[in-house]
């Protein structure tokens, strides 16, 4: 049985090679190193997703300046998962992007009157869609009508581009929380808090949008099941952001042997 995520099913799109290292052989090249330009980009939104998660639990929506008081920690919290390495002054500026970032995040929330609403925050789930595969995920937040079924599906992002988020996300949380939940979603979005782009990203998913992903993931897991994990090459993400570039067969044979060992000297 496969089990179809968010992050999995993004994995498998970007590159079968990858998914296939990543997720069925669960192996990591022995002198990997972490991306440190990947790594701070990370961190604004990283840090403002831990502090709403927490302020919107304590369902004390007025109470703005505990934010504020508490930055501080959700900053050190995720500074010391991800470990970066950079200079005092790219520590400063990328804190106060990060502060920033939080308060369009909130500001967001309040263009949709979210206090009015009914929250519910994490709904999980964990599906079964065909005899092959399942679903499982988390959305961020659900914002609920009063009196009523109908709700908002929102998750929270700190992209970079608009462009390069897919509704696929959202259309596997949809499917996953009709199917544990009653409630009835109007529209699904995304809170995009980075500071340079400050607006929602709307989605109105219907039966159509979940039959295609639902074929495209049935399709997938067949190749899964047979062996297939042909590799798609990305001059972007290849030559710099795979971590597992090192490891991946299918990129030492794609450069050559003599152009990868030149191509890895280089990057170390």
């Amino acid at each position: 049985m496969i089990v179809w995520s968010p992050s999995s099913w993004a994995l498998f799109k970007q590159c079968p090679a990858k998914y296939k290292i990543k997720v069925i052989e669960r192996w990591q090249h022995p002198e990997i190193k972490l991306d440190q330009t990947f790594a701070k980009l990370a961190i604004p939104g990283l840090t403002v997703d831990r502090a709403l998660q927490f302020w919107i639990h304590r369902n004390q929506f007025d109470d703005k300046k505990w934010l504020q008081d508490n930055f501080d920690m959700f900053w050190r919290m995720v500074l010391n998962e991800i470990k970066p390495k950079w200079s005092e002054l790219e520590s400063i500026a990328t804190k106060e992007e990060t502060q920033l970032g939080l308060r369009t995040a909130i500001q967001m929330l309040e263009q949709i009157n979210y206090s009015s609403y009914s929250l519910q925050v994490q709904p999980n789930f964990f599906e079964k869609i065909t005899d092959d595969f399942c679903i499982a995920g988390s959305a961020d937040i659900i914002l609920i009508e009063p009196n009523s079924t109908k709700a908002i599906l929102i998750d929270f992002k700190n992209s970079h581009s608009r462009e390069r988020l897919t509704r696929d996300q959202l259309v596997i949380y949809q499917i996953g929380l009709k199917k544990s939940t009653p409630y009835l979603f109007l529209k699904s979005g995304y809170l995009m808090f980075n500071p340079r782009l400050e607006e929602w990203k709307w989605f109105k998913l219907d039966e159509r949008h979940e039959k295609k992903l639902i074929d495209s993931l049935t399709e997938a897991t067949a190749k899964v099941n047979k062996g297939e994990f042909n590799y798609r090459y990305n001059n972007f993400s290849c030559s710099r952001y795979c971590e597992v570039r090192f490891g991946c067969p299918m990129f030492q044979k794609l450069l050559g042997r003599n152009r990868f060992r030149e191509f890895e000297g280089i990057q170390k």
